[in-house]
């Protein structure tokens, strides 16, 4: 076998496993669909806003990190 058909048949598996997988994936997103498990307004996202965040006080027990807004120091 030369180089050339090696590079056909590479080409051909290539390709069988491209078509197949993007098969698969329009095939699961049509089973979710069908099905009604995308109903993603279910949950609710809480943002930076419904938080009270405390920006001065040191870190009470067991409070490691916190997380607060980039530029909230410089709206003060």
């Amino acid at each position: 076998m030369n180089n050339k058909q090696k590079g056909i048949v590479t080409v051909g598996i290539f390709l069988f496993l491209f078509s197949g997988g993007w098969y698969a994936n329009e095939w699961n997103k049509r089973m979710i669909h069908e099905k009604g498990m995308n109903q993603s307004d279910l949950y609710e996202i809480q943002s930076l806003e419904d938080r009270n965040l405390r920006h001065t006080e040191p870190f009470q027990p067991r409070e490691y990190i916190r997380i607060s807004d980039r530029f909230s120091h410089f709206s003060e």
